[in-house]
């Protein structure tokens, strides 16, 4: 509670006497109370217990019999599949393609560091800002190299794969959010006459 009280003096600059903060520790401790000490029904005990049971049973079934669980692209429905079939179909779309190497090693920490290193020298020149520089600088504890994966396509004959590229966590991506929050009313302006919304 302290931490929250400390959060709301500091960021809402709400005094520690308020009594909105009384009244918010009272409603947050009944509610923590009610959700948490208060013993479940037998019926929630029977209905987590088999629903338990049998998530096991399915996750035991997969491995047992060399399946994959995917998410597929439309509704949200899940699509179980053969996990040989899904990397034969993985390879090839590679193979196809030409696009996509297998890495050798982990390149991740070579990356961060260059861009760490690039955008100090940026500030260092006076290129950009400190405000600048915090926007775009990576977290640590956040970066994650790029990776492709498939979701299977069951509403097409043979099950196709979608491939997907995940960058959302990239070294550079705190970059190219600022560039393009800097960029896109511009782009916006002199493409206007060419956008269309369907």
């Amino acid at each position: 509670m302290n931490v929250i009280t400390r959060y709301l003096i500091r960021e809402h600059h709400i005094p520690l006497t308020a009594t909105i903060i009384r009244k918010f520790s009272q409603q947050l401790e009944t509610s923590l109370h009610q959700q948490y000490m208060i013993p479940l029904s037998y019926l929630n005990i029977y209905r987590t217990r088999k629903e338990f049971k049998l998530m096991k049973s399915i996750q035991h079934r997969l491995k047992k019999g060399n399946y994959i669980l995917r998410e597929t692209d439309k509704s949200g429905i899940f699509h179980i599949g053969n996990s040989v079939d899904y990397e034969k179909k993985a390879e090839a779309y590679r193979q196809k393609t030409g696009a996509y190497n297998e890495l050798d090693s982990n390149p991740l920490w070579s990356v961060f560091d260059k861009v760490i290193l690039l955008l100090n020298d940026l500030r260092l020149k006076k290129y950009i800002l400190s405000w600048h520089l915090d926007k775009m600088m990576p977290k640590r504890n956040k970066v994650q190299l790029a990776y492709l994966y498939f979701i299977p396509k069951p509403h097409k004959a043979g099950t196709r794969l979608r491939p997907i590229v995940s960058s959302m966590n990239m070294p550079t991506t705190g970059i190219s959010r600022f560039l393009d929050k800097l960029i896109r009313p511009i782009f916006d302006k002199h493409a206007r006459s060419t956008t269309f919304i369907d």
